[in-house]
C-alpha cells in the first residue's frame, strides 16, 4: 500500500509544497481546491485578482439560491486587495469582468451570466459594482473596505463584495509530507484534528443571493461555474473544487507532460469531456489502485471510474436549487470538500485529512461568510 500511495501522490505533494511556498517563501507546492492553478503555481493570467479559488452553491434559509465566488487567494491578514477593473492594453483599457454562469438546461452551456464588473478604488479601497443578468443591469452598489460589511440591494437580489475569511479548509502540510516516517506529519491515517493551512487566510468575496427562477428553467436543476474575463478573453474559470488542480496536465501523475493548465482554464465546459476525459482517466486509474493491497476487486474498477469521469466532467458544480443538500448537490460554506473527493477518487484508500471545519464561525445572515483576519 505504501509503495502505491508513494507512486501516485509523490509528484502531488511536491505540487502542494509549492503553494506553501508562494505564501511563505519557502521550497516550491500546490493542492487548494483552485488556488494558483496555472504552468508553475502561478495565478491564471498572472494575476491573484482573476484566480477564482473557490466556487459554492447553496440554497439559503429564505429559500433563495446564494452563489458565490472568492479570488485573491492566500491574502495574509492586515492585507486589504481590491477586485481588478481592468487591464492596461495598447490603446486602452479592457474591461475585467467576474461571471457566475449558468446552465439550466444540461447541455454545459450558459444560460443565464450574472456578471460583476468594478470601477477603480477610492482612497479607502471601495469600488463601484455593477451586477448584470445577461447583459441587462439588475444591480449597482459598492464594496465594502475591511471588514465591514456593506449589503447591496436591488429588489430580490441581494450582492456583496469585500474581503473575507477564506472558507477552503485543508492540511496541505500533512499532505506535503503524505509519505513522510515521522510522527504527525502524514495525515494519513490521523486520528485527530490536523492544521488547517488556510487559517488565517482571506480572499476577496463576491456573494449573490437572488430568487433560484431567475437562475433555472423548466426544472429546479442548474450546472454553476464561474469565470473571469480580460475584454473577451476568458483568463480562469472554475466548477467543482480541484478538477483542474489534480487531474489536468501538468498533471502530477505525468509531470513530464506539456502543461494543459492553461488551455483548461480558457476553454469552456462543454468541451471538457472531449479535450480532458483522458487525462481524468488516467489519474483515476492511479489513485483507484490505492486500495488494490488491502484486497480491493478491481474487476469493476473500469466501470467506477468512467462513471467517475463523467462526474467530474464537465467542471460545472451541479445543484437542485430545492433541495438544501451540499456537495455533489451544489456546494456549501461548510462542507468538507477534501474528504469527500479524497473518498471518491480513491475509492475509500485516503479517507481525510483529519480537518473538518473552518477557522472561523462561518455568519448565519448573508453574507454568510467568515469575518476576515
Amino acid at each position: 500500500m505504501k509503495r502505491a500511495i508513494l507512486a501516485a501522490l509523490a509528484a502531488t505533494a511536491l505540487a502542494a509544497a509549492a503553494l506553501a511556498a508562494v505564501v511563505t517563501g519557502g521550497p516550491a507546492s500546490s493542492a487548494a481546491a483552485d488556488h494558483v492553478d496555472a504552468p508553475g503555481l502561478t495565478p491564471p493570467g498572472g494575476n491573484l485578482q482573476l484566480d477564482i479559488t473557490d466556487v459554492y452553491a447553496w440554497r439559503a434559509g429564505n429559500g433563495k439560491t446564494v452563489l458565490a465566488a472568492n479570488v485573491n487567494g492566500l491574502t495574509a491578514a492586515g492585507k486589504r486587495p481590491v477586485f481588478a477593473s481592468g487591464v492596461p492594453a495598447v490603446s486602452k483599457t479592457k474591461a475585467v469582468t467576474y461571471w457566475l454562469r449558468i446552465d439550466s438546461d444540461g447541455d454545459a452551456v450558459s444560460d443565464v451570466d450574472l456578471g460583476v464588473q468594478f470601477g477603480k478604488p477610492n482612497m479607502l479601497g471601495v469600488q463601484q459594482m455593477t451586477v448584470t443578468r445577461n447583459g441587462k443591469k439588475i444591480l449597482t452598489g459598492s464594496t465594502s473596505p475591511g471588514k465591514s460589511i456593506k449589503v447591496n440591494r436591488a429588489g430580490a437580489v441581494s450582492a456583496y463584495a469585500g474581503l473575507r475569511d477564506d472558507p477552503f479548509f485543508f492540511d496541505l502540510d500533512g499532505y506535503i509530507n503524505i509519505l513522510s516516517k515521522d510522527a504527525g506529519k502524514s495525515f494519513l491515517g490521523c486520528k485527530s484534528p490536523r492544521t488547517d493551512f488556510f487559517a488565517k487566510r482571506n480572499v476577496s468575496s463576491i456573494v449573490l443571493e437572488l430568487p433560484a427562477a431567475m437562475l433555472t428553467g423548466e426544472g429546479s436543476q442548474i450546472g454553476v461555474w464561474a469565470a473571469t474575463t480580460v475584454g473577451s478573453k476568458q483568463i480562469d474559470r472554475m466548477g467543482r473544487p480541484a478538477i483542474n488542480t489534480v487531474f489536468i496536465p501538468s498533471n502530477p501523475f505525468e509531470p513530464n507532460e506539456a502543461s494543459g493548465k492553461n488551455t483548461f482554464n480558457k476553454s469552456q465546459p462543454k468541451n471538457d469531456q472531449a479535450n480532458f476525459r483522458a487525462e481524468v482517466v488516467d489519474s483515476l486509474q492511479v489513485l483507484h489502485s490505492l486500495n488494490d493491497a488491502a484486497g480491493d476487486d478491481k474487476s469493476d474498477d473500469a466501470k467506477k471510474i468512467s462513471g467517475l469521469a463523467d462526474v467530474l466532467l464537465p467542471d460545472i458544480l451541479t445543484f437542485d436549487t430545492a433541495k438544501r443538500d451540499g456537495f455533489l448537490n451544489g456546494r456549501k460554506l461548510a462542507d468538507d470538500v477534501i474528504d469527500a473527493e479524497l473518498g471518491l477518487i480513491t475509492e475509500g484508500a485516503v479517507k481525510t485529512d483529519c480537518v473538518s471545519k473552518n477557522d472561523r464561525a462561518f455568519r448565519a445572515a448573508f453574507p454568510y461568510l467568515a469575518t476576515p483576519h
